[in-house]
């Protein structure tokens, strides 16, 4: 221990760590090799470790993982949030370069309430994709109630859950690309990217709640938590489709993935 306060908080030091803000008691000067060695290799590192750590939990044990973090066990993770953001921005990216390639509706095709709406899910496309979150978060809660999850921690539990998704919808990018070469059909590629969503959703509540219900009582909490999800889309939707008409809807082109 190369100093007896801390050079953050200058509270007197008592062990590795100070006891006021949990900086290093070892506080070093900053060199050049320091700076490479610790600095920039460690760091880096370190967060790859949690993020890849965190990106395999969501894949094959979301439940689970999501009840360790809630439980307290969160050192080996990164955060899951963050985590969704820097997942979104990747494919965001992949589908703008996409969009050079591929023939898309042109504008001036679509009638001026469809434009509207299609702006709308251009722009706030993170806001929609983290929409599953809170509608996620509050079906769980009201449907599996046995774990005694405050709804902060289904939070938790759905964040994880939609990290799951955007990956496989990110692994999916690269079976489309080989598709280019093997010209299989890429609508059916893409029901089954979307089925494979749907049973993964179905997985990672499994994955928490199997000990607390019988196979029929899951069953049948999920069919419910799937018809309160699409109600609540729906429900946006027919917001969303009544603002832009001035609640006269009419004929409406939706093209929210193109």
């Amino acid at each position: 221990m190369s100093h007896t306060t801390c050079l953050n908080c200058e509270k007197e030091l008592l062990d590795k760590y100070c006891h006021g803000c949990g900086q290093k008691a070892d506080t070093h000067r900053i060199t050049f090799k320091n700076f490479i060695s610790h600095d920039l290799l460690h760091g880096t590192f370190h967060i790859e470790r949690g993020i890849l750590f965190t990106a395999k939990q969501s894949l094959l044990r979301p439940g689970k993982a999501a009840l360790e973090y809630i439980a307290g066990k969160r050192k080996r993770y990164y955060n899951v949030f963050y985590l969704i953001l820097i997942v979104i921005g990747v494919l965001l990216f992949v589908r703008h370069v996409n969009e050079i390639e591929e023939v898309i509706p042109e504008q001036d095709q679509l009638n001026q309430a469809s434009q509207e709406i299609d702006q709308i899910f251009s722009k706030a496309s993170k806001f929609i994709i983290f929409l599953f979150v809170p509608f996620g978060a509050l079906n769980s809660c009201m449907l599996f109630r046995r774990k005694k999850l405050n709804l902060s921690e289904h939070f938790i539990l759905s964040g994880m859950i939609l990290l799951g998704i955007l990956l496989i919808n990110f692994f999916s990018i690269f079976v489309f690309i080989l598709n280019e070469i093997t010209n299989f059909s890429g609508t059916v590629l893409s029901w089954i990217v979307t089925a494979i969503c749907f049973l993964y959703v179905a997985y990672g509540y499994f994955n928490a709640f199997s000990s607390d219900y019988s196979k029929l009582g899951f069953a049948y909490r999920i069919l419910l938590f799937f018809a309160l999800i699409f109600l609540e889309v729906f429900i946006l939707l027919l917001i969303l489709v009544g603002f832009v008409t001035h609640w006269k809807f009419g004929e409406i082109t939706l093209t929210p993935f193109a």
